[in-house]
């Protein structure tokens, strides 16, 4: 685990905290590990949340993650020619997601079972964090003109912004990644 997604679990955790307590908080967990021999300095924590300004807010002494950048809920519309739609629904408040998949060409089917457990919604968020989706373009489109590509829609509410994101058959660099974590957390492939 990155060392900032250890304090964004703290700050999960406690809400606000001062650098003292995420360095003692991370020295016990690392302690409690053994994964680390030497404590982690304040120093190094302080430079680290100062690095990570587009993520930390710290005020007054107080350390807490900026509130347009505290997922609530991800929505996520998967569809391409002749189909499946796909939809992800993740409510990071109540740590559940629901997935949904439509077959609009193809007569009804059994309902599927997966082969494998689905992931964990807390891990989920903390790759969401890097794949930086309130820095996505608003609209991604290809050149000329597209009858059977893939469309899709991505809304990421915080809890002080939303963000709308969309386009076809165009994507962001990190859609790949972000494909492959959706694909880890609902327990199904659907790079």
């Amino acid at each position: 685990m990155k060392m900032y997604e250890e304090i964004l679990d703290i700050l999960e955790e406690k809400g606000t905290a001062t650098i003292p307590l995420i360095c003692r908080e991370i020295n016990m967990r690392s302690s409690n590990t053994l994964k680390n021999l030497h404590a982690i300095e304040y120093s190094y924590i302080k430079s680290l949340i100062t690095s990570k300004n587009e993520i930390f807010l710290m005020k007054d002494g107080l350390v807490s993650i900026r509130p347009e950048k505290e997922p609530v809920k991800l929505t996520v519309v998967l569809h391409g020619y002749p189909g499946p739609e796909l939809r992800v629904y993740i409510d990071f408040v109540k740590k559940r997601f629901t997935y949904f998949e439509w077959h609009l060409d193809s007569p009804a089917l059994r309902p599927i079972l997966l082969d494998h457990l689905p992931g964990s919604v807390e891990n989920f968020k903390k790759k969401l964090y890097a794949l930086n989706i309130w820095d996505w373009k608003e609209d991604y489109q290809g050149e000329g003109i597209i009858v059977d590509g893939t469309s899709w829609f991505v809304k990421l509410e915080t809890k002080g912004e939303i963000y709308e994101r969309g386009g076809l058959d165009t994507f962001p660099k990190e859609w790949g990644k972000f494909l492959r974590s959706i694909s880890s957390l609902i327990g199904k492939n659907i790079s």
